[in-house]
């Protein structure tokens, strides 16, 4: 396993293996950060706690959360695409629209 370092930007650009997501139907691969956007939406309807996304987010914001947040990427016919540790990654952009900074969050990698 090889880590590489993440930037928030970068991992907000990054498309995942989602297309629909909390209800939200499309066609096209959906951004970590899109899907950021979905679940700020969706989650003032529903509570969501089935996502784990507030939670890791409270923990990455509060230095609970004790390791790196990596992300796993996958080649779909030539798409590299998220495809583990989604909910980490929203949990991380909350965490940063919030207004944490990202010395203060745990570092970020992608697993090349």
């Amino acid at each position: 396993m090889a880590l590489k370092p993440l930037s928030a930007k970068e991992l907000a650009e990054t498309p995942t293996l989602f297309a629909s997501f909390m209800g939200h139907m499309d066609t096209s691969y959906k951004t970590l950060g899109q899907l950021r956007e979905i679940y700020r939406e969706r989650s003032k309807l529903d509570q969501a706690d089935d996502l784990r996304v507030d939670r890791f987010a409270a923990d990455m914001a509060s230095d609970r959360w004790r390791a790196d947040v990596v992300m796993r990427i996958g080649v779909f016919d030539g798409t590299v695409l998220v495809i583990d540790g989604i909910h980490r990654g929203i949990a991380y952009l909350a965490c940063i629209a919030e207004g944490v900074s990202a010395d203060r969050l745990p570092a970020l990698h992608v697993d090349c």
